[in-house]
């Protein structure tokens, strides 16, 4: 026992090292970014809701590790970006990966921004407009960055979404009674604008769409309700399925307010 502690700490320290070494180093570039940069933009459910940019090279790298050394200011309705380049980590995760860096632009008033992205010697200039209902990209098409998820819309207030899975065809009717019963505590079906939510998808007809292959599982059903009502009574619903039939079914619910309950973990 003594010796697992000891190789614990040992990781530990490993780890924080690591750390600390990436910011005394920030600035050791080993090479300018010579890909277009993907830029997928994130709202987070935080309050108040915030707008992060998940930045990612094209380019592959020996360590999977390495970050971007991006700097970024905002200034009035101005945010400047410049990416300076890839930097080396003392610790490689030896494996492909493309460098990476998250970049948090923080809460955003509705209206327009002018977005100025460079790298190195080379700018572009967009605009990010940002409305009760969504945050849209208007970038020149150039080489150097290309945003992912434009216009990415914001989820509406009292949204609760999420999936159920199960393995046997006749627990259908078991999956059911959970959505009647989220139903019976005052959840009620609305329609949503079509498009990209970063938490979920929204098609043409307005309904959820079902992420990857039923998400793993032999059958998934997605779901999406407007609730205004006590979430605890949504997630006491949730602790009893757990409860009563926790190897029949597997139940993910979330909320706009950033709640994540699992079955499984009751």
């Amino acid at each position: 026992m003594k010796t697992n502690i000891i190789n614990l700490t040992a990781f530990l320290l490993i780890l924080v090292g690591s750390f600390s070494s990436c910011r005394k180093q920030e600035r050791r570039i080993i090479s300018a970014i010579d890909s277009e940069v993907n830029i997928r933009m994130v709202e987070t459910l935080d309050s108040p809701r915030k707008v992060q940019f998940y930045c990612s090279t094209t380019k592959t790298y020996p360590c999977c590790n390495y970050p971007i050394y991006v700097v970024s200011r905002k200034s009035s309705n101005n945010i400047d970006i410049s990416f300076k380049g890839v930097v080396e980590t003392d610790i490689c995760l030896t494996a492909l990966g493309t460098a990476s860096a998250i970049i948090d632009l923080g809460a955003l008033s509705n209206g327009t921004y002018r977005l100025n992205l460079q790298n190195e010697n080379v700018k572009h200039t967009g605009e990010l407009f940002v409305s009760s209902e969504s945050y849209k990209i208007i970038l020149p098409d150039n080489p150097d960055f290309l945003f992912t998820n434009t216009p990415l819309n914001k989820i509406p207030e009292h949204t609760i979404w999420g999936i159920i899975g199960w393995h046997e065809q006749e627990t259908s009717s078991l999956v059911q009674s959970f959505i009647t019963g989220l139903m019976n505590l005052g959840a009620k079906k609305k329609s949503y604008n079509s498009g990209v939510y970063g938490e979920f998808d929204i098609n043409k007809n307005g309904d959820i769409v079902q992420p990857g292959k039923n998400s793993g599982y032999w059958f998934a059903q997605s779901f999406i309700f407007y609730y205004s009502g006590n979430i605890a009574n949504v997630e006491q619903l949730v602790k009893q399925y757990a409860l009563d039939y926790r190897e029949l079914i597997r139940i993910t619910l979330k909320t706009d307010r950033g709640d994540n309950f699992l079955s499984w973990t009751y």
